[in-house]
């Protein structure tokens, strides 16, 4: 129930870039044209191979692809309430606490989870077990500096090494 009524607050705030909701302020995903052209093209090419196949096949498969389309490029939004980063990705939470991230990097590459864009944001957190992992979360909010700003004012003590430089 819970990923339907997040999967209807997606769409009706689907053109928002940020919404300011109380006391949590909601970012929106930014999706690259390759992306897009991923998601669109995937469904269109099912649905073009189903021509001859029988309207099962059709409603069932190419339908039930273009929904599992939509899922994946409407359920990615990353929300910073209270102490908390919520990171969306099919409309299922990860619950990141502000206090336990170590800093934040600007980054871009393709391989990463929970961003469908270049260009992201890369934090790391100082206790391990928040994820069970080493690695930085990456992910791709719209207004990077934006969000970056948001999360150092929550916590001060978290480093933005995308602006220092190296010697």
């Amino acid at each position: 129930m819970t990923c339907i009524i997040a999967f209807v607050r997606n769409i009706c705030y689907l053109c928002t870039d940020l919404e300011n909701m109380g006391n949590k302020i909601v970012y929106r995903s930014k999706i690259d044209w390759w992306a897009w052209l991923c998601f669109v093209g995937v469904p269109a090419l099912l649905w073009i191979t189903a021509i001859d196949m029988p309207w099962w096949y059709s409603v069932f498969i190419c339908g039930g692809m273009t929904a599992l389309c939509l899922v994946a490029v409407l359920g990615c939004w990353y929300e910073i309430a209270d102490d908390e980063l919520v990171i969306y990705q099919f409309f299922r939470p990860t619950y990141i606490p502000v206090s336990k991230i170590k800093d934040v990097k600007k980054t871009t590459g393709y391989l990463a989870t929970a961003g469908m864009s270049r260009r992201r944001v890369a934090i790391r957190l100082s206790d391990r077990s928040v994820l069970k992992s080493y690695a930085p979360v990456e992910i791709s909010p719209k207004d990077r500096d934006g969000f970056i700003a948001r999360l150092i004012a929550m916590n001060p003590s978290i480093k933005d090494l995308s602006t220092e430089r190296t010697s």
